[in-house]
């Protein structure tokens, strides 16, 4: 969860006895080093580091292979937001974004991270092979059950089974690849593959997790419970769009980033897709809109930056520490399993 789940964030989670994952996408390979050993220094307890691995992204996409006439109408559009915030114009083709996701991978290696998580994409066997190494586990998130049942072949320890309910991005890489709900999803990916599956989408209580473990799953996977945390590095703006919305407020839409992502409504996403601009690909898209986005955090608006976010908002209405988030979680899923087996003792 980039701009979400840092340091201080992984820790606590992992301290109360979840996972914590550290975001390290968009952290420069020395910086990402840094904050992993910043967890470190925070708990004691396992962790993870999250990269993606979209074809895109590996290497990314050149800008100079985009068409003028694309990068012409993206800014067009993107003008009229940058002016409701005070940002720059801008007319230009964006920067090239950093080929660093290998030299990421090494630092994951070198520290010795205990859980690689991975999204929007499959590692090599070989690298498997080096983090099995390395006792480093390896954990790929997929939408579907041919990518779960590809990932299961190349030796990976665990995969998450990621339904449509779930905010930010998909974890899908290839074209056509259909949305499937997590209670359809996790029970046909638990039955096909060798190895844990964890659930991801639509998830924050103990009532989820009960559900995602009567489908057959090992755990589950949070994201928006935990971006409406003290510890969230989440714009405060965002944190309180999720407190008040309910599970119909979200959409999924590429204009953010120019790949799908499941975000609460906001005025830029839906001036955006009525502009009919286009979105440029390998998130190119969200390089020309960093500008945009740091105004309008700056000024605590809304409408102009993502605000990721799955359709578990609607029961979100607080904004605890995470580990007491953790402990909820725990402490309702064995209330759920006590009336439920108390039911089936009647």
């Amino acid at each position: 969860m980039g701009r979400v789940a840092g340091p201080e964030l992984a820790a606590e989670v992992s301290r109360a006895g979840g996972l914590g994952i550290l975001a390290g996408l968009n952290l420069p390979p020395d910086d990402l080093r840094a904050q992993i050993r910043r967890v470190r220094a925070l708990t004691d307890k396992p962790f993870g580091v999250n990269l993606w691995l979209h074809p895109d992204l590996r290497p990314p996409i050149d800008p100079a292979r985009l068409a003028a006439a694309d990068v012409a109408a993206a800014n067009d559009a993107l003008n009229a937001a940058r002016r409701q915030v005070g940002a720059a114009e801008e007319h230009a083709a964006p920067g090239a974004r950093a080929d660093d996701i290998d030299a990421k991978i090494e630092v994951v290696l070198d520290e010795r991270v205990p859980v690689w998580s991975i999204g929007l994409g499959l590692p090599e066997r070989e690298v498997v092979d080096r983090c099995r190494g390395r006792g480093v586990r390896v954990m790929v998130m997929v939408t579907n059950v041919e990518d779960a049942r590809a990932a299961d072949a190349l030796g990976v320890d665990t995969i998450v089974a990621q339904g449509a309910e779930a905010g930010g991005h998909r974890s899908a890489w290839r074209p056509g690849t259909a949305d499937v709900g997590t209670f359809a999803l996790v029970p046909e990916i638990v039955d096909s593959v060798n190895v844990p599956v964890v659930a991801a989408g639509g998830i924050a209580d103990g009532r989820g997790l009960v559900a995602a473990l009567a489908l057959g799953a090992a755990g589950a996977l949070l994201g928006t419970r935990f971006v409406a945390t003290r510890e969230s590095m989440a714009a405060d703006a965002w944190k309180q769009a999720i407190l008040r919305s309910s599970s119909s407020a979200t959409t999924v839409t590429r204009a953010f980033t120019g790949l799908p992502a499941r975000v609460l409504r906001n005025r830029f996403e839906e001036e955006y897709g009525a502009s009919g601009a286009p979105v440029l690909p390998g998130l190119l898209q969200a390089a020309l809109e960093a500008g945009m986005w740091t105004a309008a955090t700056r000024q605590g608006n809304a409408d102009y930056f993502p605000l990721y976010a799955g359709q578990s908002v609607g029961m979100i209405h607080d904004l605890p520490s995470a580990a007491d988030v953790v402990e909820a979680i725990v402490r309702e899923a064995a209330d759920v399993m006590a009336r439920l087996n108390g039911r089936s003792a009647r």
